[in-house]
């Protein structure tokens, strides 16, 4: 199930007082949520450049966006993680993963957070006199059997799963 998370913004700009709070924050080395639903939000929105100033107000400490270190006139931020984040788990560019029996997934743009996801199993358009047989043992999706006089067409590439 696809989950849509949609932020809801009065004004994206902290006043002069806020700015000077959440800096004193910062550099007193608390780390800490502002509110206490960022779980709600999802990893997601950690990575997304669109939230970047939101996060750093918010859910600092759930998106791991805490300062690390301070030269003592203005903190600065270390270990900040870049990946494809899913379900709570970062990816490096490259590398591919599976969602179960459900997709296959590829982070593409590690920086942007950016990856794609794409069914894993076929989708058959068969004839009637073919049926689908459930998926062998360690495998996921099922396979096409069908009359010997029919034969099927399994994409190049395609490598059962």
């Amino acid at each position: 199930m696809n989950r849509i998370v949609v932020l809801v913004f009065m004004s994206t700009a902290l006043g002069a007082s806020e700015k000077i709070k959440e800096m004193n924050r910062r550099q007193a080395g608390t780390c800490a949520d502002a509110i206490n639903n960022c779980v709600n939000y999802g990893q997601g929105v950690c990575s997304d450049p669109t939230y970047t100033d939101w996060v750093l107000k918010n859910c600092q400490a759930y998106c791991h966006k805490c300062p690390g270190t301070s030269n003592g006139n203005h903190g600065a931020f270390t270990g900040s993680s870049t990946g494809c984040v899913y379900k709570d788990h970062v990816y490096q560019q490259g590398e591919t993963w599976k969602d179960g029996c459900t997709y296959s997934c590829t982070c593409h743009d590690a920086v942007t957070g950016k990856y794609t996801c794409t069914g894993l199993c076929l989708k058959w358009n068969l004839p009637p006199s073919c049926s689908l047989n459930p998926p062998g043992p360690g495998k996921c999706c099922q396979t096409p059997n069908c009359p010997p006089n029919i034969q099927v067409q399994y994409p190049p590439g395609y490598v059962e799963q």
